[in-house]
């Protein structure tokens, strides 16, 4: 009879240590993965941080956290990790009492993006190993993985002539407020710019000579369209990381800038569209949209984005700049009504070394073929 009461006794307490854990075993347990908070460009190495708290004083033999990333984020530790369209990563933990886990896992981002996690699946066994508990955990981070950048070394060429049209733009704005100095009249000079002290003083007419004003902008048109049944990402990669070279060296000298292209915004689905300006925001705010620039997104006609985008050059200031594999006839005379317009613009054709050249040429712009290599 002792010995009946005593196994009935251990039965009876194993099973409730066995419902004590079931039912308690996720209380106070925080699971948390982090991006790192600053963002990082195609082809380097950037980590998140996996921290596995457990607030109580209920130890945790066993306890499996996993969660999903797209595959372009290539964890070198290939233990634990399993690939598909996704990256499946699993750390299996034994966590004590009033105990934080904390650890950095690195990865190499190889292609540009925006990357986000949105939860974490965890798993444990009971006490006797033979029941299995789940636990999903939401989550909300995120990484900017931007475009590989080209040096201007590289693209000396494009970057030379469109600066050259820029200038010229510049100088045929005159800003009133910036002064230069002083030469004498010409006949057909505007009264407005006599220099009525000065023409005292020299016993001559002088007129005024004036900056130029840095108004000029460049609108960079960006097309991502594929008319055929064939998909040309390598192309379109090159003529985004050309988009934001040639952005950041624009900004870097004052020059405002801005990007429309028919690509769509993977949070929106819409096409993107980032206004001229200047400064440090405004590169960052170009590198944004074209990370989250999505290929496997159907892209809009580019000619009738040219159209409906024209107004932005109605003032003459704008100088547009367009980078497309494509050459059909609509957008050359989308392209070249608004360098008619404008006085100038610059059409760079981003195309492998086999594809044939049918662009004609143009006297309103300058077009420049940019190879690409497979």
């Amino acid at each position: 009879m002792t010995i009946f009461l005593l196994l009935l006794g251990a039965v009876l307490l194993q099973f409730l240590a066995e419902w004590f854990y079931r039912n308690h075993w996720d209380r106070h347990l925080e699971v948390d993965v982090k991006f790192q908070d600053h963002p990082v460009h195609e082809g380097e190495r950037a980590y998140l941080t996996e921290t596995i708290e457990n607030r109580k004083w209920l130890l945790l033999p066993m306890l499996q956290a996993a969660f999903r990333v797209h595959r372009n984020l290539f964890f070198e530790e290939e233990e634990n990790t399993s690939i598909s369209d996704y990256t499946y990563k699993r750390d299996i933990f034994s966590v004590l009492f009033y105990q934080k886990i904390q650890r950095e896992i690195p990865f190499l981002a190889r292609k540009r993006g925006y990357y986000e996690i949105g939860q974490a699946e965890i798993l444990t066994r009971g006490l006797l190993m033979n029941r299995e508990l789940y636990l999903t955990v939401p989550l909300s981070t995120h990484l900017y993985v931007y475009p590989r950048t080209i040096p201007v070394s590289n693209m000396e060429i494009p970057f030379k002539k469109l600066m050259g049209q820029v200038l010229v733009r510049q100088r045929m704005y005159e800003d009133p407020f910036s002064f230069r100095g002083l030469r004498e009249y010409r006949p057909g000079d505007p009264m407005n710019k006599i220099n009525w002290k000065a023409s005292a003083k020299e016993g001559d007419m002088m007129v005024n000579l004036l900056d130029s004003t840095s108004s000029a902008q460049v609108l960079i048109f960006l097309d991502v369209e594929d008319e055929t049944i064939w998909k040309y990402e390598e192309i379109h990669e090159a003529g985004i990381s050309l988009a934001v070279s040639l952005a950041e060296q624009l900004l870097k000298r004052g020059i405002a800038t801005g990007l429309i292209t028919n690509g769509r915004d993977h949070l929106t689905k819409l096409p993107i569209a980032v206004m001229p300006g200047t400064g440090r925001g405004q590169l960052v705010k170009l590198y944004q949209n074209l990370a989250r620039l999505d290929l496997d997104l159907p892209a809009g006609k580019f000619p009738e984005l040219l159209s409906a985008q024209s107004r932005l050059l109605a003032e003459g200031r704008g100088i547009p700049l367009l980078i497309s594999k494509n050459q059909g006839r609509s957008l050359f005379a989308g392209m070249e009504s608004l360098a008619k317009a404008g006085g100038s613009a610059m059409w760079i054709s981003t195309l492998y070394k086999d594809m044939e050249w049918k662009l004609p040429s143009s006297p309103y712009m300058e077009i420049i073929r940019w190879e690409v290599p497979r």
